[in-house]
């Protein structure tokens, strides 16, 4: 009587199996497709283990055809589909900002490291300026497009909504700097 794990070294180590798991042995167990000579009253429980009669196994895993076996080379590996459009690459300009703040230089004045108020308020001024220009370019380029489809359809509605986005753009425009 021997354990799932002893059971599967002892078959290997026979030359019965070129390779067994307990796990392998445990599943065979289960599949009823797979012709598994011992039966519930076959089974020894020795404390939490359960233990099944290796003169019954040994026979079955002969007879049985080897299956895949482990693999011989590791298996080729899929490349991954391109899920929508490739997105730019450009660096988005708060990682500079705050790169720029979180790791400032020396400052020999106050003796500490630091930037200076006023070029942090610069710093920051100049992201805000760089974000609303993007901001008023996009509004700008919808507006053009409606316009320009409003043109060649003759539709009155779009020209309208065309309005209304060259009206954003302009409001945009004056946020040169927030309070």
């Amino acid at each position: 009587m021997l354990s799932f794990a002893e059971a599967a070294d002892r078959l290997v180590r026979d030359g019965i199996a070129q390779s067994m798991t307990a796990e392998g042995l445990r599943r065979l167990a289960r599949d009823p497709q797979s012709g598994w000579p011992i039966g519930p009253n076959d089974y020894r429980v020795v404390g939490k283990t359960r233990m099944l009669p290796y003169e019954l196994l040994a026979p079955y895993i002969q007879a049985r055809k080897p299956g895949r076996g482990p693999a011989k080379e590791p298996r080729k590996k899929r490349r991954p589909q391109q899920q929508g459009d490739p997105v730019s690459t450009t660096v988005d300009p708060r990682i500079a900002v705050l790169s720029d703040l979180s790791s400032p230089s020396w400052h020999p004045v106050p003796e500490a490291y630091g930037m200076p108020w006023d070029d942090a308020v610069k710093l920051l001024d100049a992201y805000r300026a760089a974000v609303v220009a993007e901001v008023v370019e996009a509004l700008t380029v919808k507006a053009q497009e409606l316009s320009t489809e409003a043109e060649a359809e003759m539709r009155r509605d779009l020209e309208e909504r065309a309005q209304v986005w060259h009206e954003a753009a302009t409001v945009a425009a004056k946020l040169k700097r927030v309070p």
